[in-house]
């Protein structure tokens, strides 16, 4: 089978924005997020992706994946582009999600792929509270203040586990690579007229602190940048050839966060540019890129 690119899914956002380059065309509505792997993401094969599996099954999401996860696309990819604060929000965990909300939970990652100079990124708090004191912070207005809010920069990535309150602040553009579930529980929206779910939160939140940017592990072509039961993400630089091998327990996603490259597969080429998503079939077989300036993210469920 041969790579398939997944179309982007354009979404407003009230904290959304406009200038969308170099990775997108500009808007003239406030663009949020741009999702890639949601069941009706349109593909180059014609099928949105929902369709695509059913019709394609392990073959597409390999051996190991599909039984687990049957009819469901494990990671959601998206950008997250920000000209003012998301909430502050909290996801819960698969046993509360599957039992209150009918849906997996929700533990997630962000690349940081541009950060204005005060762009900040709050991940848990300054101090472990009591959930009465967090209950008091949300009726005060202070809950900003109990956060830790981390100076963003190009290229840090965050490690969100469900249950961190966690918001991300304006002037940032952000791969986020997270379990599929949509499931947010807001805890404080700066005054904005959008439904609060102050009890939900409290129930799945973790009230300590939070270790900040992680620290990515060197391996032989790139850096792992995080790994989890639910997803791994790999980080390259690209100058020169690379040869990958599909692996027929699980497909490979290629994120292309920065310039440009050729992708070969079975004997045919494609260009990959900067702001596109690949996923790379279980079956595929030899893929490679050549790459210039090109960063790449490679994502996959982990053994």
């Amino acid at each position: 089978m041969k790579p398939v690119r997944l179309q982007p899914r354009f979404v407003e956002r009230v904290w959304g924005t406009c200038a969308l380059a170099p990775w997108f065309p500009d808007s003239t509505v406030k663009i949020g997020e741009v999702w890639f792997t949601s069941d009706d993401n349109e593909t180059s094969e014609g099928l949105a992706l929902r369709a695509l599996m059913e019709r394609d099954g392990a073959a597409l999401l390999g051996t190991a994946v599909q039984p687990a996860y049957g009819g469901r696309f494990p990671i959601l990819v998206k950008f997250l582009l920000t000209q003012e604060k998301l909430s502050v929000q909290v996801h819960p965990d698969d046993a509360y999600g599957e039992a209150n909300e009918g849906s997996p939970g929700k533990t997630e990652m962000w690349y940081v792929l541009r950060a204005d100079k005060e762009a900040t990124i709050a991940a848990g708090f300054r101090r472990t509270l009591r959930p009465e004191q967090l209950r008091q912070a949300v009726y005060e207005g202070t809950v900003e203040q109990e956060l830790e809010w981390w100076p963003a920069a190009a290229g840090e990535t965050y490690f969100i586990p469900a249950g961190t309150v966690h918001a991300v602040g304006a002037g940032l553009v952000i791969c986020e690579i997270q379990q599929n579930s949509d499931v947010t529980y807001r805890l404080w929206d700066y005054g904005r007229p959008r439904e609060l779910h102050v009890e939900s939160s409290l129930a799945v939140a973790d009230l300590g602190p939070h270790p900040g940017p992680v620290n990515p592990v060197p391996f032989g072509g790139g850096e792992l940048l995080a790994s989890c039961p639910y997803f791994a993400a790999e980080r390259m630089d690209l100058n020169d050839p690379v040869e990958w091998h599909s692996d027929a327990e699980r497909f490979h996603l290629l994120v292309a966060t920065r310039g440009s490259g050729v992708l070969t597969a079975g004997g045919s080429q494609w260009r990959l540019r900067q702001g596109e998503c690949w996923l790379i079939p279980a079956v595929c077989g030899t893929y490679a890129i050549d790459g210039a300036d090109l960063e790449i993210l490679r994502v996959y469920v982990p053994a």
